[in-house]
């Protein structure tokens, strides 16, 4: 099993190298869009480009945060219970996230199935490209969701809850 997490946790680092790198292209075509708007000469493309990778941002990066527990959550319950009772909590609503997931997975394929033969406006990308951001987000999260659950049945504890500012 930890070589298993291990394996995640390297697929990870590699995810969290593509969303930094989709930040960066992100902000430098934003930055381009608004220069290029001031000289009168505007760049249609970057802003779909921009959209699209956007896209991409928000699915790579919620596997990421699903793995790192940095999704929103209500954890009063967890905090209420005993040790053993928040592994069982932890890992029955893991278990229901993989089953949501699961069907975003296949309805994305589904989706994507729909929308291959169109193409975007601006850059006449096959709407497949973007649309590819919704099942490739579903595997990631279904795999670092079975880490977490894995993550939960190999550790002695779980602690609770941290409250963090901003």
């Amino acid at each position: 099993m930890r070589q298993t997490l291990k394996a995640i946790d390297t697929l990870n680092k590699l995810v969290g190298i593509a969303v930094a790198m989709i930040l960066g292209v992100m902000s430098i075509l934003i930055i381009m869009q608004i220069i290029y708007r001031i000289v009168g000469y505007p760049l249609h493309w970057s802003e779909e480009l921009a959209r699209y990778l956007m896209v991409y941002l928000v699915f790579l990066g919620s596997s990421l945060a699903l793995r790192h527990h940095r999704l929103v959550a209500i954890e009063l319950l967890p905090e209420l219970v005993s040790e053993v009772n928040r592994k069982v909590i932890r890992i029955t609503v893991m278990a229901i996230c993989i089953v949501f997931f699961v069907l975003l997975l296949v309805q994305g394929i589904d989706i994507l199935n729909r929308v291959s033969v169109q193409s975007s406006a601006a850059m006449g990308l096959s709407m497949s490209v973007p649309y590819a951001a919704i099942p490739i987000g579903a595997v990631l999260l279904i795999i670092n969701a079975v880490a977490v659950i894995l993550e939960t049945i190999v550790s002695d504890t779980i602690p609770p809850a941290k409250e963090e500012g901003l």
